[in-house]
Formats: C-alpha cells, structure tokens, sequence
C-alpha cells in the first residue's frame, strides 16, 4: 500500500486546488436518457455467465502465537497446502498486516457544502467486517442487554476499522454500510423508525424463522454475494443466541429436538423438527451453495454467542443444558470457513473485540486444485508450517465445494434480475464497487459537488421506459404476462461535477501510447438499499500537457442522473479503465440548502 500512500500525498496541492474551485467542463459523452438499471450499476446483460479459465482456490491463514499475537514474518516457503491429503503447489502468497495501517488520507481543508472527496477522515486498518445481528435467532433477555454492549464495543472500536451493520428481523436489512465513522453506527443503532432499524426488543423470532438452518443459510449466502467482487478477506462477525446452520458443510447436522445436542449423522435440520427426519436432501444444496458463495468472496464466519456464561433461558428450558456441546458445534462452523468462534463472557462486547483482533491479520495463498473435476464434492483443506517446531495456532478454511461455473449460475434461474447482477460482478469488478454500502476507495482520488437542477418532473415515457429493469421497478412486473408501461413517476435532476487529481494519468496514457479512459459511474438508492436508477459515462484523457508546457494532474467532468422518488443515498465510482485503479463514495440525501453561489 506504500504507493497508495505517495499518490495521496502527492496528490494534496492539486486537491486542494478542486476544493478552491470545483465548477467543472464536462468531457464525458452524455446520454439523453438514464442507462438501463437492474440490481447493480447498470442493466447486466442477459449474455452474462460465470466462466474461470484458472480456477484458483484463495486460502487466508491466520497465524497466531501462544500469546495469540499474530505471528508476522513468514514467506511462501514457510507454507504447507494439502487438499484431500495430496500436496498442492502454492501460486500467490501474499500477506496482510492488519495492526499497521493501510491507508493513511493526507490532510485536507475543509470541503464546501454539498462536496465530497473519496479519502476517509482516519487512516484505515484490518480487513472489512461485518456485524451481523440476528435478532430472530436472539433470547429475548439476551436482546435486552446486548444493545448497550454493542453500543459499548462501537465506542471502542479500533480506530480505522470499516465496519458495516446488518440486523435480521422481519428479513435482513442493511442498518450501516462500511464505515470507518464509528459515530456512524451509534447514530444507526439508535435510530428508531421503520426498517431499516434496529428494535429494542424483537419477539416475534419463531415466526420469521427462529432454529431455522434454511433461512439461516439463506440469509448467509446472500450476505456473502453481496461482499463477492470487493477485494481482500471480509469477517462476517454472527451476533446471537443460537446458531441453527449445520455443524460444517457436510451433510452431517445438529439433532433437531433440542438446540443443543450433540452431533446426528444425516440430520441436518436446523433445531425445528425430529431427528429422525432426514433432512440432509432438503439443505444439501443450501448447504454446498452458501459455503462455496462465502469461499468465493473470502468470507470467514466468526460466531459470537450472546448467551453469556450459562446460556439463555430458552435455552434451558428447551433441554439445552450442554454447553460444552452448543460451543464445539460453534467452533466447527467457524473453523470450516476459516474464522473464529466466540462465547463463555456475558460482557459479549468483549467477544466482538476478540473477533475484530483475531483475523486482523493474515497470510493469502491460493493453489490450483489437482483434482480439476468441479462436481460439487467437498474437499478438504489442510495448512502447516514446513518447520513443525514452530508451536503456533493456524486459522484457515478447512474445507469448500468445487462446484461448477454452470451449479454457481443456477443457484438464481427463478431470480433473472440477481443472475444477471451477479455474473456480471464476476466479470467486472465495477459492479461490486457501485452497491450501496460497498467500502470507500480511493485508488483513484476525486472530488465531487452534487447539486439539483430545477424541481421534480413527470418522466416521460422513454425516461419510464429506461427504468423498467431496476430492481425497484421490476418487481411490480407480473412473471408469465405481458409488461404494461409502468406509470410515470416524477424525476429530480442531480448535476455532479468531477474533478478527477491523478499524476499517474497522463503518464500512464503517454506511457501505453493510447488515451486514458475514465468511467464515470452514479446510482441511487433508497433507504433500504434497493437501486432506482443508474447511468455510467466515459471520459477520454490523452497523454498530452497543457499549452504551458506543465503537467495537469486535473480531469474534469460533469454528469446528470435522474432520480425517482425515494432516494436516499447516491453512490458515486471513478475507475481507470487502464489499469482498474477506482474511487468510490457515497452521499447521504438529502443535500444541504443550495445557495445561489453554490447553484451557478
């Protein structure tokens, strides 16, 4: 990251130029109309499909010593891979050290209203994690004393790290996107209100799924496709009483009478039925497809149980007396996607914080796979160090399904719209950069000032036309009947002018002898999350100075998109098409009061 670190640095004379005078001349090609959305960027073509040419298996490995201090150091010959006992030959080695940090912004002047620069307010540190709360799956006592612990462990939080917040009750909701603002996440889980908010107390758990392993599943497949495209390690951090998903992705699951039982060959039911009903046909899908999903986006599941030190009542009076049981079943599901499980402390903001320590840092290999037969078998993994004198604790993804570029895309055949989207992140990482809630980029520095164009208008048909296919929309379309024109809704104009600062720019067009192409990228968003329009634009930027003879480290660009009602957030992405650097943010709706200064 040193280079990121010169380039910022390099970067703060012509950024604080932009700040000065941020009014732009539009350079990219403007469409009269909104790009086609679906749910991402823009429309995904139905021509999408998941194709590997390599395939590669990532594997993260926490290295940790007696003290569980992470053990830094290490080099690719110090590893040893194995998959189903054969030894594999390591490709990539690369490490991750979480507890220096990442990126480190320059400092900046303050930013006009209703301006925005892609660098964070802090220097950045450890890999991204997810707080997930699962209140379904949460004892009504242990929710009434775990708000304040998790307001406890958001005031303490290490500095730097990017947090996001998901809460599961009445369906899974988005509370806070990746954020190193950790005022942020306090503001979010106080904020009362219709979703997406967190209750105080949520008591209707057994309704909306409570020991259920499917909706469990479910809920962790599609966290885990929400993460796929962005890069590096994601710590999913589970936050409940219970953990109703099988003990590891094999069809070999916890006894379904009781919470907390031990280990019942070809029952993998989640806690909702009798044990000898054989469930294993019913999740096995379910199953190999949310391990393969959290392989594929490098997520590691770290369990953290909010039942204290001895368990929720419910717990008990449903016959789980054996927590010794409830805790080796934690550490087997943790351990198969390479993550940590947590438990045994009523002080459960203590737990999050062993969780955010743990994986902070790590070492990446990855291995092409002998056995180049991808026919969803389960395959397992073992890591070790060369020198086996070396006493330390190894963490790392025990096992995945090799599933085939053909069993990924069908996972979503009843769900076009989700299909589409997420072949199309897999083939171009600008998708997965321009969801709601994605972390901030800055590999590529830019300014921007957002601003209304005059007041909402009734789109006309070719403008209804256009949204037809984003997610808000498409799902008022009937299946099986012919699509009616959808009715107009009114448009609000948002003009956003660029400044793009990168020395690198020119250099590399004049470099690789052709133009620089930028990609201009804005979505909107409503406040759960579901995209309402998209447009992206191109700019061209030659390798030539200005007249003066001085390099110019300054590109300049405007952009309109029009947004239908509801916005709530609008997430903007710069990207090199050259070497894929990018830059990403998001703003917040609404904007400050314009003044006239600021309209013209």
């Amino acid at each position: 990251m040193k280079d990121l670190r010169v380039i910022a640095a390099a970067c703060v004379t012509a950024l604080c130029a932009s700040l000065v005078s941020v009014s732009v001349i539009a350079q990219t090609k403007k469409s009269s109309a909104p790009t086609k959305a679906s749910s991402g960027l823009a429309q995904p073509s139905k021509d999408y499909v998941f194709r590997s040419t390599v395939r590669r298996v990532p594997v993260d490995v926490v290295v940790l010593d007696k003290k569980g201090n992470p053990v830094l150091g290490l080099k690719k010959e110090d590893f040893v891979i194995q998959e189903d006992g054969k030894k594999q030959n390591i490709l990539s080695f690369d490490v991750f050290n979480g507890v220096t940090p990442s990126f480190i912004p320059p400092k900046i002047p303050a930013l006009p209203p209703n301006t925005f620069v892609d660098l964070p307010k802090e220097a950045e540190r450890g890999p991204l994690y997810v707080l997930y709360y699962d209140m379904v799956n949460t004892a009504q006592e242990d929710q009434m004393s775990f708000r304040a612990e998790l307001l406890k462990f958001v005031d303490h939080a290490p500095a730097g790290t990017r947090i996001a917040l998901f809460v599961n009750a009445k369906g899974l909701h988005m509370i806070q996107g990746f954020t190193t603002d950790h005022a942020l996440l306090r503001e979010a889980i106080l904020r009362k209100g219709p979703p997406p908010s967190i209750p105080d107390v949520f008591l209707f758990g057994e309704n909306f799924g409570r020991y259920d392993a499917g909706g469990a599943l479910s809920n962790l497949n599609f966290m885990a496709e929400y993460l796929s495209g962005l890069p590096d390690r994601k710590n999913l951090i589970w936050l409940a009483s219970y953990h109703p998903i099988p003990v590891g992705p094999t069809v070999v699951g916890i006894d379904t009478t009781t919470p907390s039982s031990p280990v019942v060959s070809g029952s993998v039911g989640g806690m909702g039925g009798p044990s000898t009903l054989d469930l294993s046909e019913l999740l096995s899908d379910a199953i190999k497809q949310t391990y393969a999903s959290m392989m594929r986006s490098r997520v590691a599941l770290y369990p953290v149980s909010l039942s204290g030190v001895s368990g929720s009542d419910d717990v008990r009076v449903k016959g789980g007396a054996d927590a010794i049981v409830d805790r080796q079943n934690l550490d087997t599901i943790a351990a198969s996607t390479g993550g940590h499980a947590f438990y045994g402390n009523n002080r459960s903001s203590e737990l999050i914080d062993n969780a955010i320590s743990h994986g902070e840092s790590y070492y990446t290999l990855s291995y092409s796979p002998q056995n180049s037969n991808f026919d969803g078998s389960e395959r397992n993994i073992h890591v070790a160090l060369a020198d086996q004198s070396k006493k330390y604790e190894l963490t790392y993804r025990t096992v995945y399904y090799a599933l085939s570029d053909e069993a990924i895309q069908a996972q979503h055949t009843k769900q076009v719209t989700q299909q589409n989207f997420l072949a199309a992140k897999e083939a171009d990482t600008l998708f997965a950069t321009a969801e709601h809630g994605a972390p901030m980029m800055h590999d590529v520095l830019f300014v921007a000032h957002l601003r209304t164009a005059g007041e909402p208008r009734m789109a006309s048909t070719e403008e209804m036309r256009s949204l037809e296919d984003s997610p808000a929309f498409f799902k008022t379309r009937k299946r099986n009947k012919d699509p009616k024109p959808l009715a107009p809704v009114k448009l609000l104009q948002y003009v956003i002018d660029y400044d793009v600062i990168d020395p690198q720019l020119r250099a590399l067009a004049s470099a690789k002898q052709k133009s620089t192409v930028l990609e201009f990228a804005a979505a909107a968003y409503n406040n759960d999350g579901t995209m309402l329009n998209s447009i992206l634009n191109q700019g061209a930027l030659s390798g030539e100075g200005n007249k003066d003879g001085k390099a110019d480290h300054r590109f300049h660009a405007t952009q309109e998109l029009q947004v239908p009602p509801g916005a709530a957030f609008i997430r903007l992405v710069v990207r090199n098409t050259l070497n894929d650097r990018t830059g990403a943010l998001e703003v917040k709706l609404p904007l400050k009061p314009q003044t006239e200064t600021a309209a013209k």
